[in-house]
């Protein structure tokens, strides 16, 4: 037995439009699913971001209901190096307002922001799990 990974991540948003366009537009992921009033779903490498307009999702019958509320946390990892300074110079340039910016042990870095609902959304740079890193 034993699990791969975690296969999706949820959120939960306000307005389906500018969740779309900074996670297809800023962000760089392929959405493959839109339904008007309901959800916008992306790929992230092979894993998926799940985007319900917060209460669609709260009295569904069909599956089982699920919600959430707050300031989620997610992270998206890139190489070292080099791609990690290309998403800071996009952030950027998009006038993403970076929260913070952690140096890890062994040399690792994260980069903290927020999306348009105000979700903490991470950049990290690969490997930093492996290492064993386990908090600040």
């Amino acid at each position: 037995m034993g699990t791969l990974r975690i296969k999706e991540t949820c959120l939960y948003v306000r307005d389906l439009a500018p969740c779309r366009a900074f996670y297809e537009g800023i962000m760089q992921l392929e959405c493959f699913s839109h339904s008007v009033g309901g959800h916008v779903f992306f790929r992230a490498g092979q894993q998926v971001l799940l985007c319900f307009l917060k209460g669609t999702t709260k009295e569904q019958t069909i599956l089982p209901p699920h919600w959430g509320e707050g300031a989620l946390h997610f992270a998206f990892e890139t190489d070292r190096g080099e791609a990690y300074e290309a998403w800071r110079k996009r952030l950027n340039e998009h006038d993403v307002s970076m929260e913070h910016e952690h140096h890890w042990p062994g040399g690792f870095r994260s980069l903290y922001f927020r999306d348009p609902d105000g979700h903490c959304v991470e950049i990290l740079e690969a490997g930093m799990w492996e290492f064993g890193n386990t908090g600040p």
